[in-house]
């Protein structure tokens, strides 16, 4: 039995991950739960912005997650490049999320497809000066100094008690380097890019200072040419 497959059959069932939600000692706030979809060498997109690296099976996975959690967070990159909705589609469970975009501006067009299709969603931004061109969007705004703030808010004014996190590389890593979250989950694209947008996409830990986590979970996608991996800290 190779050793993946022995980490398959004596791992923890996803389903149990929900069980226990962790919160901050000072605060309260949401389960974080990072997912993305990863090539080989650690990319989430190539040089030139390409990132359809997902087979159906991994977008069913992505949206049974977004089934299970209150609400969707983003970077404002990944909204000016990707345009998503953030809806649920490859699910039998519907049912609308909350839908959250971080942004140090509002540098973003009103027109994208987040804010004009339901439900509304929040803006968590360092700068409101550009908030009146949302005004007849519903779009929520909210200003923020730090990621813990936009946690605690989230939890303590809009119920979210289950928060995933899709991109991109900038948001991932701040994310990880404030320690601001619980489990990852990554699939594994039989892709090289060999240039491009890192999963996490910043400085960097020195090494000794890196999180290390734990391997829940390790199963070969249905296509037979994925591997999904989820880790908690």
């Amino acid at each position: 039995m190779s050793l993946i497959s022995k980490k398959i059959k004596n791992s923890t069932r996803v389903e149990d991950s929900f069980k226990f939600v962790k919160l901050n000692t000072s605060y309260m706030r949401p389960y974080v739960i990072i997912y993305s979809t990863i090539t080989i060498d650690g990319r989430l997109a190539s040089k030139t912005g390409y990132s359809e690296l997902s087979c159906p099976y991994d977008k069913q996975r992505q949206h049974e997650l977004r089934a299970e959690v209150d609400a969707i967070m983003v970077g404002a990159n990944t909204v000016r490049i990707d345009n998503p909705s953030l809806t649920i589609k490859y699910s039998k469970r519907r049912g609308d999320k909350i839908r959250v975009v971080v942004t140090t501006s509002l540098n973003l067009d009103p027109s994208y497809k987040i804010f004009n299709t339901p439900p509304p969603t929040i803006i968590y931004t360092l700068d409101d000066s550009k908030m009146d061109k949302f005004k007849d969007k519903g779009v929520i705004i909210r200003k923020f100094r730090k990621l813990n703030e936009i946690l605690e808010d989230l939890y303590a004014n809009f119920n979210v008690k289950k928060l995933m996190i899709e991109g991109g590389g900038h948001l991932i890593w701040n994310f990880i380097k404030e320690g601001l979250f619980d489990e990852i989950r990554v699939t594994i694209s039989p892709r090289i890019f060999g240039n491009g947008v890192n999963f996490a996409d910043g400085e960097g830990f020195n090494g000794e200072d890196s999180p290390k986590l734990r391997l829940i979970d390790a199963k070969l996608c249905e296509c037979g040419n994925e591997i999904h991996l989820i880790y908690k800290k």
